[in-house]
């Protein structure tokens, strides 16, 4: 049996998980809910907080960002839609927070995720549809109540447009639906995301110092 914990944030500045897994602390006065504390879902060790907090997306995003990215290996962080994602790859673990607009203030999924497969960071095997000579920094797949996810950060040096429209055709090919797509080659950044029913993909995708960093999110219905 799941139990959902609420826990009410008030008297401290902030909330600290400890143990062998990072820390993570969480906004002053928020209400969070631990979804899966240390589980392992498709043998990896999960960690799930779903945080609601009245503060506004781009300072929540601040918070997470002044505390995530100094201490990661990759980092990235992207407007979805109307999510704001940030991604933070700190070997072997693998911390994402998904900040939704509310009518009130915001809500945040919080994951971490840790690889057990030592140095699987490291290996650069592609088990995962990638341009050719792609290097898979991570492929991690984690489950919530309701959703499977699968979270991929690769890099190449294709250019901006190759990788863009791969990924687009790849899963035009499958039947998903395109749902946006911006590809700006002179920013050198872009997005896709696709859907086929309820299942979803989002795809960043990042140019710089002529390596294309890609981050691709897929949310699946569980069982």
């Amino acid at each position: 049996m799941k139990i959902i914990l609420t826990l009410s944030i008030l008297c401290f500045p902030f909330f600290c998980i400890a143990s062998e897994w990072p820390d993570i602390e969480f906004p002053e006065g928020a209400s969070v809910e631990i979804v899966a504390d240390d589980i392992k879902m498709y043998g990896y060790p999960t960690k799930t907080w779903v945080v609601k907090d009245k503060a506004s997306q781009m300072l929540t995003a601040a918070f997470f960002k002044k505390q995530w990215k100094s201490q990661s290996d990759k980092f990235d962080e992207q407007k979805l839609g109307n999510d704001y994602v940030i991604n933070s790859l700190q070997d072997p673990f693998l911390l994402t927070a998904r900040i939704k607009n509310e009518y009130d203030g915001v809500t945040v999924l919080v994951g971490v995720t840790k690889n057990i497969e030592e140095n699987a960071n490291r290996t650069g095997s592609i088990i995962f549809p990638a341009p050719q000579n792609s290097n898979v920094i991570s492929d991690i797949k984690s489950q919530d109540l309701f959703k499977n996810g699968r979270t991929v950060i690769l890099q190449n040096k294709r250019s901006l447009s190759e990788n863009y429209h791969y990924y687009r055709r790849y899963f035009q090919r499958l039947g998903w639906n395109e749902n946006s797509g911006i590809l700006d080659v002179n920013s050198g950044k872009a997005v896709l995301m696709m859907n086929n029913g309820t299942n979803t993909v989002d795809i960043s995708f990042n140019k710089k110092n002529e390596v294309v960093n890609v981050v691709f999110n897929q949310v699946m219905e569980g069982l």
